[in-house]
């Protein structure tokens, strides 16, 4: 049933017949209804449902690394768009109510400046060093320029943290955080920061775990 409350200049609501009133920027519009559509309730649709889910549910953990990397003009979409479409056929697998995402594919590390080899990292319970590697971390990064990091746990698909603004002539910096088991697999991710803007997809390395 519709209700119509001063229909000039009062707020409609409900359905008549084939329509339905709606308040849009403040005026009274008048719709047809919407056509009903079933959705799928085969095992290939639910199995896509969920992954998408499992899926989305993982990059929302990398989120604050992503836009710490990437913005939106990189892509010409938003950044989780684009890494779930990226990522989706590579890091999903598994069955029916039995998804499985595989976190470390979620970032997509290019490194175009060959940076990722001179920044090792060393990992022990609650804490991670970051070095780098000097000189050939300043020779590869223009002055002027700072490096950004993230750490991401990839066994239990957190992440630990990001820092950004770091000179390049530093030579490491820690992340100390209880997210951080002995025996984790860690990813460690760096960018610079260049002053001249260049696509960050083709910026972002990442660090390599030091032999002991």
């Amino acid at each position: 049933m519709a209700i119509v409350q001063n229909p000039i200049t009062g707020r409609s609501s409900g359905t008549y017949a084939g329509a339905v009133f709606a308040t849009q920027f403040g005026k009274n519009v008048l719709r047809s209804k919407p056509v009903s559509v079933s959705v799928s309730q085969s095992d290939a649709s639910k199995l896509a449902r969920q992954k998408f889910k499992a899926l989305a549910a993982a990059v929302k953990e990398l989120s604050p690394a992503l836009n710490t990397f990437f913005t939106s003009k990189d892509f010409n979409m938003p950044v989780t768009s684009y890494i779930i479409g990226q990522a989706y056929d590579r890091a999903v697998s598994g069955t029916l109510n039995n998804v499985v995402v595989d976190n470390s594919k979620l970032l997509i590390p290019t490194d175009s400046l060959g940076l990722g080899q001179y920044i090792l990292f060393t990992l022990e319970a609650g804490e991670i060093q970051v070095e780098f590697q000097q000189p050939w971390v300043m020779d590869l990064i223009d002055d002027g320029n700072t490096i950004d990091l993230a750490c991401y746990n990839t066994t239990s698909g957190k992440l630990v943290g990001v820092k950004t603004g770091l000179a390049k002539t530093e030579d490491f910096f820690t992340f100390t955080s209880t997210l951080i088991g002995a025996v984790d697999d860690v990813k460690v991710y760096a960018k610079p920061t260049k002053v001249v803007k260049f696509k960050a997809s083709s910026e972002l390395a990442e660090g390599v775990m030091a032999t002991p």
